[in-house]
């Protein structure tokens, strides 16, 4: 958080994630956001990010001891907010993921607008119930990279971490 000079974090969770979870942070991120005097465009396009990321978490993550877990950490300073969220996956995830972030990271803006119109009209639906929008709405949303990285827990599980900024 602080190679930008964030110098507020505006929410943190770390624990259990459920629908009921992400109704109440995003709520609390989005009255935040208000009383701090941001814009609209700003607030639904942060509210986005939190949404699409915490949806990733609840559809993807794994679960420890039955509970899903997951990271969110929101900061910002005069002009960015970071928007940071995490989960357990498989490490057999971790080839799939990366190559899918970088080729979205490639992308210019126009480009990313077209491969979501592309996956959107493709209609393909997990296993797991994704339609593969996610990270590609949060790319999207930001206008800026989706950075990540991967921790080793051992027995075949990984922290997966992204993160992205926004101007303010």
């Amino acid at each position: 958080m602080n190679d930008k000079g964030m110098k507020n974090i505006t929410l943190a969770h770390i624990g259990g994630v459920n629908q009921d979870l992400i109704n109440s942070l995003s709520t609390n991120v989005e009255d935040f956001m208000i009383s701090a005097g941001d814009k609209k465009p700003l607030i639904k396009r942060v509210f986005s990010i939190v949404i699409e990321g915490l949806q990733n978490v609840l559809i993807h993550g794994e679960r420890l001891d039955g509970v899903r877990l997951g990271l969110l950490v929101i900061a910002n300073n005069e002009s960015l907010y970071r928007v940071s969220m995490g989960n357990i996956t498989q490490v057999t995830e971790r080839e799939k993921i990366t190559a899918y972030l970088d080729k979205l990271n490639q992308f210019d803006d126009e480009e990313v607008k077209s491969f979501y119109l592309e996956t959107l009209n493709n209609g393909l639906i997990s296993e797991k119930g994704g339609a593969g929008l996610g990270f590609i709405t949060m790319r999207m949303k930001s206008k800026h990279r989706l950075d990540y990285q991967f921790l080793d827990l051992g027995d075949g599980l990984l922290f997966f971490s992204i993160t992205t900024d926004l101007e303010r």
